[in-house]
């Protein structure tokens, strides 16, 4: 009996692994055949041959994650991100599916923006850092978000945040100083301004803002030392030139301004303010 049931299985077995490797191998068909397809450009059925590999093994993470990907490239964006959603919610316990799913939301957002859809893309930043918090990409989209639609109290949160995250990214710092300068928080902007100089030293912009701010509060002699940094660094910096001779005039220095601003305006025909500062100078007499 024994002896009898052991041949069975011998018998059996051997036939077992054959259907288990015809249908691996029909699978890995089904995704060869689609990659190929992807690499020579064609779409569509490259998508078609994805979605008979999905169906023939449906909790494939990998099959989905590719189908999401060429689904993106064909700038189906919604059924990328679904085909992703499905995946997560059959193999929560994947770690590659949040992450894939989080950068699909992303840029599907960056879609919806470029659409003029603010609300939509808004959401999808949102579904990111839901899954990935520390996504900077998408904390830096929203922030901007917030800044452009008014809400600076949002947007210095947001990239409060980043700074947080990353102290190094002067990116960031940057971002935050410039809203401070808007919400006319000018003590925390130069802050911010001057540590994106002490990790990106060189950049002859940031200068030109702290100037800018150095201005606002009456500290003619310190913006007039960022700005000739400013265009120290970059001569062709039309703004810094521009400001820099309203530091000048402010301190009653009306030919430095006077040169200054026809710099200005020599090096950016379009500048107005230059050409306003100018009549405005020629009115006084000078």
């Amino acid at each position: 009996m024994n002896t009898f049931f052991k041949k069975i299985q011998i018998i059996l077995l051997p036939g077992f692994v054959m259907l288990l490797l015809a249908g691996c191998a029909s699978l890995g068909g089904h995704v060869k055949n689609a990659g190929e397809l992807e690499s020579a450009g064609k779409i569509d059925e490259a998508i078609a041959a994805y979605y008979r590999a999905l169906e023939q093994e449906p909790k494939h993470v990998d099959v989905s994650m590719r189908l999401s990907r060429v689904l993106e490239k064909k700038g189906l964006a919604d059924e990328a991100v679904r085909v992703l959603e499905q995946a997560q919610s059959a193999h929560l316990e994947h770690t590659g599916i949040a992450g894939e799913l989080a950068d699909t939301y992303f840029r599907r957002g960056e879609k919806y923006r470029a659409e003029g859809k603010i609300s939509d893309a808004f959401e999808s930043w949102q579904k990111t850092l839901k899954l990935r918090p520390g996504h900077m990409e998408a904390n830096a989209q929203l922030a901007k978000l917030y800044s452009d639609q008014g809400e600076d109290d949002k947007a210095a949160a947001q990239y409060q945040k980043m700074t947080r995250q990353r102290p190094r990214d002067f990116e960031a710092h940057r971002s935050l100083g410039l809203v401070y300068y808007k919400q006319g928080n000018y003590a925390e902007a130069i802050l911010q301004f001057q540590q994106v100089l002490r990790l990106n030293p060189r950049d002859a912009r940031v200068y030109n803002n702290l100037g800018s701010v150095y201005l606002k509060v009456g500290r003619l002699d310190d913006a007039i030392a960022a700005f000739e940094q400013a265009v120290s660094l970059d001569p062709g910096l039309s703004v810094a030139h521009n400001n820099w001779g309203t530091a000048f005039f402010k301190q009653g220095r009306y030919q430095r301004a006077r040169q200054e601003w026809e710099l200005s305006l020599k090096l950016d025909q379009k500048n107005e303010t230059a050409r306003r500062n100018l009549d405005s100078l020629a009115a006084l007499g000078y």
